[in-house]
């Protein structure tokens, strides 16, 4: 017996098949918790809009601390946390403390708003905008130059700035959330305080690299209206002593249909200055003229990138270049 068992244990072991197979799924309870969940909320509503500061790990200095390391720029702590206070912040809190039958001597705050750093950082941010857009692009008119700097100071661009490196939750003012006209006016006392603190130079990189680097992906001409391109390219051509632009049309496809297209190109002194496609040959050729003004400006692909970083910062802006003149002016 002993022998014969010896002989089935091999054969038993190879018959017995093994099969593992993984489960996996909700307990019956969790849908239904779900589904009260979300039928909960439905009826509260959403999540009210609330400040940061209403939160118990929150800790004004050390967000303070966090936002200037962040940056990597070295405020004072006292002309950071004065950048961050608004005046409609400062007449809020006395109107309240008059509520509470506190006297009007009393009444006042001790705090200083930002609006001399803000009027600070506002006329360092034109000076220097509009001295690096004149280095960078020594070919365009002074009107693109200021058109170009209008729009990197508007609030908008401004706003989004400054939103983005995290200001919304330290500004100190009477509305919530912030507005575009709050949050621009802070990031312009940010770079007062950094003037005041670091310099003008420390101030000028942080104006490249946050406010001038919004130019990336942007065409000049679309920051920059032409009102009349042909006018102010035979004016040009004028003043260059060349024969007047004598347009030409290349091809032609689609006449008399809806989606017809005419390709004009725009010769002077038998050379090519600029061409392109329109829907008639009336757009087509002022299109044709803003080509040809694009690459009289410089304007014309890579040709319109902007230095920043390591190049940057050696660009050299202690003497002002000559800009280019205008023919805006062109009836």
């Amino acid at each position: 017996i002993i022998r014969s068992a010896r002989k089935l244990i091999p054969v038993i072991g190879c018959q017995v098949n093994v099969n593992i197979v993984q489960q996996c799924g909700y307990k019956k309870h969790v849908p239904e918790v779900l589904k009260e969940m979300k039928s909960r909320r439905k009826k509260v509503g959403p999540e009210p809009l609330r400040h940061r500061s209403v939160w118990l790990d929150w800790n004004y200095d050390t967000e303070l601390y966090a936002f200037a390391n962040r940056l990597g720029e070295k405020w004072n702590a006292e002309t950071l946390r004065k950048a961050f206070i608004e005046q409609s912040y400062l007449e809020q809190e006395e109107k309240r403390r008059q509520e509470l039958g506190i006297s009007s001597e009393q009444s006042s705050v001790a705090l200083t708003p930002n609006t001399q750093l803000s009027r600070a950082g506002e006329d360092q941010c034109h000076r220097y905008i509009t001295s690096y857009l004149a280095q960078t692009l020594p070919k365009v008119p002074k009107e693109c130059i200021e058109s170009v700097c209008n729009y990197l100071m508007s609030d908008d661009v401004l706003s989004h700035v400054s939103k983005n490196i995290g200001t919304a939750d330290l500004i100190m003012c009477a509305d919530f959330p912030p507005e575009k006209s709050t949050l621009s006016n802070v990031l312009k006392a940010l770079i007062g305080g950094l003037m005041e603190d670091c310099g003008s130079r420390q101030a000028d990189l942080f104006i490249q690299d946050f406010l001038l680097t919004q130019l990336v992906g942007k065409d000049i001409f679309e920051l920059w209206e032409i009102p009349y391109p042909e006018q102010t390219l035979a004016s040009i051509l004028h003043e260059q002593g060349r024969e007047p632009a004598e347009p030409r049309l290349l091809w032609e496809a689609g006449r008399n249909t809806l989606e017809a297209g005419y390709n004009v190109a725009l010769y002077s002194n038998k050379k090519l200055i600029g061409a392109s496609v329109g829907e008639t040959l009336e757009i087509a050729q002022e299109m044709a003229s803003r080509d040809a003004l694009r690459r009289m400006y410089g304007l014309v692909g890579n040709m319109q990138n902007f230095p920043f970083g390591k190049i940057g910062r050696q660009v050299q802006l202690s003497a002002p270049p000559v800009l280019a003149a205008t023919a805006s002016k062109a009836a």
